[in-house]
C-alpha cells in the first residue's frame, strides 16, 4: 500500500514556541491546555537547561522584530 503525501503531516491547530538562554527554540505543537492535561509542563533543551511553559516566545514580538530588520537600511 502506498502512503499518501497526506499521510506524513500531522494537522496542529496551535503551536507554542519555547525559547532557552542558550538560544536553541523547542517548538510543542497542540494546545497550552493540551500540554496541562499530558501532566507535561517541563521540557529539556538540548544544552540540558530546563524549559517551562513560562519561556515562551512572544511571538507577536518576534514577527514584529524581524518586520523591522527587513527595513532596517544599511549602514
Amino acid at each position: 500500500m502506498r502512503s499518501s503525501e497526506s499521510d506524513s503531516f500531522v494537522v496542529c491547530s496551535e503551536h507554542i514556541i519555547l525559547e532557552c538562554g542558550c538560544g536553541e527554540r523547542l517548538i510543542l505543537l497542540g494546545f497550552e491546555s493540551d500540554w496541562h492535561s499530558e501532566g507535561r509542563t517541563t521540557f529539556e533543551c538540548e544544552c540540558g537547561e530546563e524549559l517551562t511553559l513560562a519561556d515562551r516566545l512572544d511571538v507577536d514580538a518576534f514577527d514584529f522584530n524581524g518586520l523591522l530588520r527587513r527595513f532596517r537600511s544599511p549602514d
